[in-house]
């Protein structure tokens, strides 16, 4: 009784004209400190070093793009399916999602969405707090699938070494990425209608739609590292694209984009190409990817703020803490 008393008392006084002041300073606050996080990162890879190493194949700019947005095209189409006309219209909150989940901690977008769905979706909150877990499971399951694949393929070669040699942390993240999908793949599939809430049909559709945005992914990701250097073997990408969803696979992670980047710097030993070539587009694409983020984030959320439309935090209330991640 307390407690609904005073949640009473706090909603009561956020009606209020100065409660709606303070609302709308603490998101402009919250506003400047995420763009000035996203501008440092950007100044720490340094901006003349960025433009001095940025590849020239336009070509290669076209694919980044593409694997930039099959993120939240996929999972705007997923939640086009699960919540109808709501998400239907609101791509930019898979936008959001996707600058929250890769550019800050894993799973913040999905708080994020958690909180968005909660005032937007017309569903009890945790009927929406079910499909976003269920759609996290699916989407993992298709993740960890391709990643255990990969992996076995570098095994059967004998390049797994060339990965869990270039650091330390490598094996760790190896360890952990087939532990997580020796234990959900299996999870999963067993107890799959006590797991997931969602019907089979569109538990199979979901599944079948993370699995084409991580396909095409793949075959983006490898063209665009072949338009730059076409020497370089396939052998080689296999061991880059590997290392890429090994880290995607560790949960919360900081920013995932300048960490594959990271991943790329490290095995440069390995490649036989200029290492200024190799450096240059991998420190491109973790630049690229955190502009893109800086600048959708901020036109966002500028563009709330000038309509004067509230602007979700990734704090989740008290009934979807605990059901919006996997």
């Amino acid at each position: 009784m307390i407690a609904e008393g005073l949640k009473s008392a706090v909603s009561a006084a956020l009606e209020t004209r100065a409660g709606r002041w303070l609302v709308k300073a603490l998101q402009l606050t919250a506003l400047v400190g995420i763009c000035y996080y996203l501008a440092l990162k950007v100044s720490d890879i340094g901006w003349q070093e960025i433009a001095a190493s940025l590849p020239t194949s336009p070509w290669f700019y076209l694919f980044f793009l593409g694997i930039y947005f099959a993120y939240p095209i996929g999972e705007w189409f997923v939640y086009r399916r699960l919540w109808g006309p709501p998400a239907r219209k609101r791509f930019d909150v898979f936008l959001r999602m996707r600058i929250y989940n890769l550019a800050f901690v894993s799973y913040s977008g999905e708080a994020y969405l958690g909180v968005w769905a909660s005032r937007r979706v017309k569903q009890r909150k945790r009927r929406t707090a079910s499909t976003i877990k269920d759609s996290q499971i699916l989407s993992a399951l298709s993740s960890n699938s391709l990643t255990i694949l990969l992996l076995g393929l570098l095994f059967g070669t004998g390049q797994l070494s060339l990965f869990t040699d270039a650091d330390p942390s490598y094996p760790l993240y190896v360890a952990i990425a087939i532990g997580l999908s020796a234990l959900l793949i299996p999870l999963v599939l067993s107890f799959r209608h006590q797991i997931l809430s969602i019907g089979g049909q569109t538990a199979k559709a979901v599944f079948q739609i993370h699995l084409a945005r991580l396909m095409i992914i793949v075959v983006l990701q490898i063209a665009s590292w072949a338009v730059v250097m076409p020497s370089v073997p396939m052998e080689t990408w296999l061991v880059f694209l590997t290392g890429q969803y090994v880290l995607t696979r560790i949960p919360f992670l900081p920013n995932t984009d300048l960490l594959v980047a990271g991943l790329g710097l490290t095995l440069l030993s390995y490649v036989d190409a200029p290492a200024a070539t190799l450096a240059g587009m991998f420190v491109a694409s973790g630049a690229l990817a955190t502009l893109l983020n800086f600048g959708l984030f901020s036109a966002l959320s500028l563009r709330d703020i000038l309509r004067r439309q509230p602007q979700e935090t990734i704090v989740p209330d008290e009934q979807t803490v605990g059901e919006t991640t996997v």
